[in-house]
């Protein structure tokens, strides 16, 4: 009898620990977009720093709307996951921007990543002139398209050197 109670209790334990994680990541869209609302805000961030924060608030603003119109059914658990291969992304390139010493390896870099996000849509949105917002835009090194489905994007990008 004590076994089946044990038995019942590391279950329950089990479940409660599961129920805390799924809430935990239900808030990775949250996060990133509040993070990136407060850095875009703030004055004392270089420019730099608050034009990538503008385009993740963006890419996550149009991210939900087009989830919303187009894939109603779509769970919270796709835009976290979506939200955090953008994230990801973004790192990815900077990192790689800043392991590129000449400057034909850092144009090298900025097409790679470009053509990972172009080749990657996930809404096949036909109004480019907002989809490409960014994407030709020298004001901004997130040349990327909105209309990225990230997680592809990401493996693509992980897939090359």
């Amino acid at each position: 009898m004590k076994v089946r109670a044990m038995k019942k209790i590391l279950i329950l334990a089990l479940m409660a620990c599961t129920t805390c994680f799924t809430a935990q990541a239900q808030e990775v869209y949250k996060r990133i977009l509040m993070v990136s609302k407060q850095t875009a805000a703030d004055k004392s961030k270089s420019i730099d720093v608050r034009k990538v924060a503008t385009f993740k608030v963006d890419e996550l603003n149009y991210m939900a709307m087009k989830s919303k119109e187009l894939m109603p059914d779509s769970t919270v658990r796709m835009l976290d996951t979506q939200a955090y291969a953008m994230h990801e992304f973004i790192n990815l390139f900077f990192k790689r921007l800043s392991e590129a010493k000449k400057k034909t390896q850092k144009e090298l870099v900025m097409v790679r990543f470009k053509n990972a996000s172009i080749n990657n849509s996930r809404f096949n949105d036909m109004d480019k002139e907002l989809v490409l917002s960014y994407y030709d835009n020298s004001n901004y090194m997130t040349q990327f398209s909105l209309d990225t489905d990230w997680v592809k994007a990401l493996a693509e990008i992980r897939s090359k050197r």
